[in-house]
């Protein structure tokens, strides 16, 4: 009762690539294009209720987001700034995104209201900040910042106004998301060594390496808290894998001929 979504390279001649953004059981099989390009797709994001994703596409040269319905295909830009329009996520009650726009330079995290269309912008100052995700509760944003000189966590909560780093084990933490009930984060994480996925428990801070190959990235939990989905490289390629939040279990997952990258696990089904 979980689907999974992706980005699928398929590199053609005269050195052209194209994208689709796919639709997938938690298994990897019954695969379903919603959307094909010539130019780069990038960050599938699903809503809360699981019937719309909120992606970036850079379609006319340009880097817009947009929420389409999985179902009809019906689909909205909601942000087409000048600059970068990227990493949309949306708040648990589906009335936000979160996403990161470059409308004073450098770029910065702000909050969209999809009803009013009304913006907010959130950090400030000259860091890079980058990579939203919502707390469960809806209070707290987590999100990746060069501000300590290397890419950490952070996260801003509302209620204060004031952002706090989360990381500290290793010297390049990115792509962070919440366990379902908070307790916890998973993320792209380099200790000295290799790029892998790693947990880290919010109240003691112990961090656990539950895979690390050198190429694992862009961590999406199971709705559950139990599954990783994750993309990392075999045979040249990209492809699919999951790893339990334990460390014990490790699969990969069939995809189409093709490089497979950005996925995305959704919310539970009705």
């Amino acid at each position: 009762n979980t689907k999974i979504a992706y980005v699928l390279v398929n590199h053609q001649r005269r050195g052209a690539s194209l994208y689709s953004l796919e639709i997938a059981d938690q298994d990897g099989l019954n695969e379903k294009t919603i959307l094909r390009s010539y130019q780069p797709i990038m960050s599938p994001a699903w809503s809360p209720d699981g019937q719309r994703l909120a992606y970036v596409s850079f379609e006319h040269h340009r880097a817009s987001i947009f929420i389409q319905n999985i179902q009809t295909g019906q689909r909205e830009a909601v942000s087409q700034t000048p600059g970068i329009n990227g990493a949309p996520a949306f708040s648990p009650d589906g009335q936000r995104l979160a996403l990161v726009l470059t409308k004073t330079g450098n770029p910065k995290i702000y909050t969209l209201d999809l009803q009013r269309h009304a913006l907010t912008q959130i950090t400030h100052g000259y860091s890079i900040d980058t990579e939203p995700v919502w707390a469960p509760d809806g209070q707290s944003l987590l999100f990746t910042s060069s501000r300590g000189g290397q890419p950490q966590l952070y996260r801003y909560y509302f209620a204060r106004g004031e952002s706090e780093r989360v990381t500290f084990s290793g010297n390049y933490n990115a792509r962070g998301r919440f366990f379902p009930d908070g307790s916890a984060i998973v993320m792209m994480h380099r200790g000295t060594g290799l790029f892998g996925i790693a947990r880290q428990d919010l109240n003691d801070a112990v961090v656990q390496v539950l895979v690390q190959s050198g190429m694992d990235e862009s961590p999406s939990l199971a709705p559950n808290g139990k599954m990783v989905l994750y993309a990392t490289e075999y045979a040249g390629r990209g492809v699919l894998s999951v790893v339990s939040t334990d460390g014990r279990v490790r699969l990969r997952l069939p995809a189409k001929q093709g490089s497979v990258q950005e996925p995305a696990w959704s919310p539970f089904l009705s």
